[in-house]
């Protein structure tokens, strides 16, 4: 379900329905991150990626983050888009670890764990949890109204550098927040901007953020994927059909290495 202002409203809902389930789950990865615990949250969660074999790959598409794909040798893989945003892509890290560990947890839980059939309200848990992450431990609500800034989106943007989040990420945060307060004049304001899209590169440059947030990495890393298949290749080395998935790799790291070229010389240009 794509988020709009209209849907706020019954996002926030969802939230409050799935809220124990989700805190449960951050309880459990928690328990994962105490050996990175003075890493940036970016970079705890792309530590755990690290350790499924994250391929990144720079696809040109505006409305794909990310996904979870099985290849070879069973292994289970996560995929981030480095086109998006990095912003975008550390949100899309933490919404992929969910779905990484959904299983994990449930298996823990044995049978009073159930990972839904429904594909919305999955997608809003693993959201929802990627959020909790980024702000569970942070007051976004304070640090928005400690600004010294008239203007809502200066604020929102000086949001977005400090908690290393996406814009809708922080408004859905901001409003949720503001329904439990009763602020109606910021959920007024947020339902107003949200649906609107806006000049951040000329926002972040106006404020001296760092504005390499706002940009793509375009980072390209096939190198789990082809260890995948190599060390299938090595248990058994008659099997054609492996040095074929080879091959096929090989073309898309060719494929995407024109790509990342042509992204760099778009984005420089």
């Amino acid at each position: 379900m794509r988020i709009t202002s209209e849907k706020l409203d019954e996002t926030i809902q969802r939230n409050a329905e799935i809220e124990r389930q989700v805190e449960e789950h951050i309880a459990y990865i928690e328990k994962r991150l105490i050996k990175w615990r003075a890493l940036p949250i970016e970079e705890q969660a792309l530590e755990i990626l690290k350790e499924h074999n994250l391929i990144e790959i720079p696809i040109p598409d505006k409305d794909w983050g990310g996904a979870i794909r099985k290849f070879p040798n069973e292994k289970i893989l996560p995929i981030i888009n480095t086109a998006q945003p990095r912003l975008y892509q550390y949100f899309i890290y933490w919404h992929e670890i969910y779905h990484l560990t959904e299983r994990e947890e449930m298996n823990r839980h044995e049978e009073d764990y159930e990972i839904s059939t429904e594909f919305d309200l999955n997608e809003r848990k693993a959201d929802y949890f990627a959020s909790q992450m980024i702000f569970g431990h942070h007051d976004l609500y304070d640090y928005f109204y400690s600004l010294k800034h008239d203007d809502f989106l200066t604020k929102v943007a000086h949001c977005m550098k400090s908690f290393k989040a996406p814009y809708k990420a922080v408004l859905i945060q901001l409003y949720q927040i503001a329904k439990k307060s009763h602020n109606e004049k910021l959920q007024e304001q947020i339902k107003l901007y949200f649906d609107k899209p806006q000049e951040w590169a000329t926002i972040f440059q106006e404020q001296a953020l760092d504005d390499s947030l706002i940009k793509p990495s375009l980072i390209l890393n096939l190198g789990p994927i082809k260890k995948a298949i190599n060390d299938t290749i090595a248990k058994h080395p008659d099997v054609e059909l492996y040095q074929d998935n080879l091959k096929v790799v090989e073309e898309w790291e060719e494929k995407y290495n024109i790509v990342q070229k042509q992204l760099k010389e778009r984005l420089n240009g």
